[in-house]
């Protein structure tokens, strides 16, 4: 099954049947080591390693574990794609659609015995883009008259005209 965005849903859909069929208490350890990107919604992560623990409560299932990932973004000065690392520390509840938590329970259990692990990583990864994402404290940026990519060298545009009411502020910068 392939989401709108693209996304292989498959990859942040984890199956927990199994664990529900145990008492509570029963632990069991998930690891994710997915290279390539996977897509969550609109949000673009790369390289999502890390460890879940599931573990069967009276209420559903805890997900505790913390997972590394790079999300993918753009640097505002030359444009060029960047990734941002981050991490996505989980503790949250996935609770079993018949419980009395149920109605209250931000994360539940679907129908098939599945968790979607894509609306929280989704939110980290927005969470984890700067206002301002930049490749390199350095960056030059594009130039303002060609667009030329600066970092790769100087651009033949000629030097930018000051607007005359503001020439008188040229002086204050020729003084120093």
């Amino acid at each position: 099954m392939t989401h709108p965005y693209g996304a292989d849903v498959r990859l942040l859909k984890v199956n927990v049947g199994f664990l529900l069929k145990e008492s509570a208490g029963y632990v069991r350890d998930i690891v994710f080591d997915e290279p390539g990107p996977v897509h969550a919604y609109e949000v673009v992560l790369r390289d999502l390693q890390g460890t879940l623990r599931l573990t069967r409560t009276p209420q559903g299932i805890l997900v505790q574990g913390l997972l590394n990932a790079k999300s993918a973004s753009e640097c505002v000065r030359c444009l060029r794609p960047i990734d941002l690392p981050f991490q996505v520390e989980l503790s949250e509840l996935f609770v079993i659609p018949t419980a009395p938590e149920a109605s209250q329970a931000q994360y539940q259990i679907d129908e098939g015995n599945f968790i979607d692990l894509m609306p929280i990583l989704r939110e980290e990864g927005i969470l984890a883009i700067p206002m301002h994402a930049v490749c390199s404290a350095d960056c030059k940026g594009l130039c303002s008259q060609c667009g030329k990519d600066l970092n790769e060298g100087p651009c033949d545009c000629e030097t930018e005209e000051i607007d005359p009411r503001l020439s008188i502020l040229r002086t204050l910068l020729d003084d120093q």
